[in-house]
Order: C-alpha cells, then sequence, then structure tokens
C-alpha cells in the first residue's frame, strides 16, 4: 500500500474518531445543559411558589385580623357595660345610629367570613340574631321608666345581660378559631424557603 494510502487512511481514522469524540461530548454537554436547565425551572417554579403563599398568606392575616378586631368591637358594644352606659342615653336617635354602625360592623365580619371563612358564617349569623336582641331590648330599657314599670324594665335587662352572654361566648370561639387559624398559617410560612 502506498505512503498516501496510510497517510489517507489515518486522516480518516482520525477523522472518524474526532467525529465520535465531539458526538459523544456534544451529548454529555446537552445532557448537563438539559439537567442545569431543569434545576434552574424548578427552582424558580419553588421561589414563585413561595412569593405566592406568602401574599396569599398576607391577604388571609390581613382579613383574620380585620375579623378579629371587628369581633372585639361587637363583644364590647354589646356587653353588660355598654348596656348601663346606653341605660343613660336619653337621646334615642344617638342609640339607633350606634346600632346601625354594629350592623355594619356585623356586615363586614359576615362578608369576610362568607368569602375566607364560610365555616365561620354561621356564628356570625347567629351573633347577628343575638346582637338584635341586645339592641331591641337595651332600646326598651332606655324607653321605660324604671320608677312606673320596674318589672318590665327589669326583664328587658336580663334579656340584654342573656343575648350579651351569648354574643360574648360565640365571639370568643371565633376569636379562638381565629388565633388556631393564624398558627397554621405560620406553620406554612416556615415552610418556605424565604
Amino acid at each position: 500500500m502506498p505512503k498516501e494510502a496510510y497517510i489517507f487512511l489515518g486522516a480518516l481514522v482520525t477523522a472518524f474518531v474526532g467525529f465520535i469524540v465531539a458526538r459523544y461530548t456534544s451529548g454529555v454537554q446537552l445532557k448537563i445543559a438539559k439537567d442545569n436547565s431543569s434545576k434552574d425551572i424548578r427552582l424558580q417554579s419553588d421561589r414563585l411558589d413561595d412569593e405566592r403563599l406568602k401574599i396569599e398568606v398576607a391577604l388571609e392575616r390581613d382579613k383574620l385580623e380585620k375579623l378579629h378586631k371587628v369581633l372585639s368591637v361587637i363583644s364590647f358594644e354589646n356587653s353588660q357595660t355598654m348596656s348601663y352606659i346606653q341605660s343613660s342615653e336619653t337621646e334615642l336617635s344617638e342609640f339607633r345610629k350606634r346600632y346601625i354602625e354594629n350592623c355594619d360592623r356585623l356586615h363586614d365580619a359576615l362578608a369576610i367570613t362568607d368569602l375566607y371563612y364560610p365555616d365561620m358564617s354561621e356564628l356570625i349569623r347567629e351573633i347577628f340574631g343575638q346582637a338584635n336582641c341586645f339592641w331591641g331590648y337595651q332600646e326598651g330599657i332606655i324607653q321605660i321608666d324604671i320608677k312606673t314599670n320596674g318589672q318590665g324594665w327589669q326583664s328587658n335587662l336580663s334579656k340584654v345581660l342573656d343575648a350579651g352572654a351569648e354574643i360574648n361566648r360565640r365571639v370568643k370561639g371565633l376569636q379562638y378559631q381565629i388565633s388556631e387559624r393564624g398558627k397554621e398559617l405560620n406553620k406554612a410560612l416556615q415552610g418556605t424557603s424565604r
């Protein structure tokens, strides 16, 4: 075989080996690039999930805080203390204005529970019903002269106190549920990468 054939055959074998090595190297690089791309996508997805969770938790915390505050005001406005304060009010129009404000707060609480915590809505409705009783009997206390109708006044006061106690009991139950949900949200946030 002539020398040129050996050179040509050597070049051909070298080219073939180079082609095989290049193809293998290209395949390895492509696999590494795919793995890195998958990791980047997974990390980006995890980061977006963490951000979404933080936003959802912040929104829920805000709603829970508002609901807790509304319930605290409702409990106070429908308490024995407020009954005695309101009993000294002579202006029925002021009393009725406060009643409407109380109803507005209860509507706010009901909107939050209906939209975010449907399992709490029934208790808000029960509080609403008891609040209507409280304010109705309280108006009776304001309008009745204890000197001329002591028994009627005492009967209304007893019903006011019973309604206030029922409202307070339900509010405490809801606030406990809110507290427990807050703990769950804190645990959920601990699972994020921050």
